[in-house]
């Protein structure tokens, strides 16, 4: 006699439920691909002694107030102007934008300060001064390479965003007679020295002249690191003359690394 058997009956799954695991289905995947695609890819090479790693890197806004000392349409008329300001201590950095060639005096951290000296010369100078904005916005990047590569290029971008900003600092040191030209000569060597260290190091990264991130990078690096050395052994015996040189420089590495910025931002 047999015993009864036990039948078991398969559902087969309805249209409805196909349909829902399908949209499931492709969601997901769409999740995983805009999880991924946000940030530009890039790879440093390697000497092969170091294992290779992933890791995303992430480089802040940056945001400076220039005090423009005026606007004119051809570069001719605004470096003639430029030349008027530089023994008066202001920097004289020709701008082209998309309203004319803007003569810059000097670059600040913060709008309320750029302002306060855009003011005070238009009422002390009688000029026509006012506040420029320039900015580029944070650079989200997935880089490979080895991880003392990865933080050597976040320590160089780190460093000159840090030594522009206390290069400016210098000059506006001198003018309020914090320090006098011997010591201003001495920060900026230092800074110089800081420059090579980082310049060696940099160079050393196999690869580093051919990939996107670190040749911009080395660029800016060398011609900081050559301002500032000229800058150091500058015999001017103008406070104000020097100043403006100092002053020059720093809005020029600024609106460089900007550009460095856009520019990844843009890959």
């Amino acid at each position: 006699m047999h015993g009864d058997r036990v039948r078991v009956r398969r559902e087969r799954p309805s249209a409805l439920t196909w349909a829902l695991a399908l949209m499931l289905t492709m969601l997901c995947v769409y999740l995983l691909t805009l999880g991924f695609s946000g940030e530009p890819e890039t790879a440093i090479d390697s000497d092969g002694s170091a294992p290779r790693v992933t890791e995303e890197v992430a480089f802040e806004r940056t945001q400076a107030w220039f005090v423009a000392l005026g606007c004119y349409e051809t570069a001719e008329e605004a470096r003639i102007e430029a030349a008027r300001y530089a023994p008066r201590g202001a920097a004289g950095y020709v701008l082209e934008t998309a309203d004319g060639y803007l003569v810059l005096g000097a670059a600040y951290e913060t709008e309320a300060e750029a302002a306060r000296v855009a003011e005070s010369l238009s009422q002390t100078e009688n000029l026509a001064c006012e506040v420029h904005a320039e900015s580029a916005g944070r650079v989200r990047l997935r880089v490979t390479a080895e991880e003392a590569h990865i933080d050597l290029v976040c320590e160089a971008e780190a460093t000159l965003r840090a030594l522009a900003a206390e290069t400016a600092d210098i000059a506006f040191q001198l003018d309020r007679a914090e320090i006098d030209p011997e010591a201003a000569r001495t920060l900026l060597s230092v800074s110089a020295s800081r420059l090579e260290d980082l310049l060696e190091r940099l160079r050393a990264v196999p690869g580093a002249a051919e990939n996107a991130i670190t040749a911009d990078l080395i660029a800016m690096v060398e011609q900081f690191r050559a301002s500032l050395f000229v800058l150091s052994g500058e015999n001017s015996k103008s406070t104000l003359s020097l100043s403006a040189k100092i002053k020059y420089n720093s809005i020029d590495v600024t609106l460089e690394h900007m550009r460095y910025l856009r520019k990844l931002n843009g890959l």
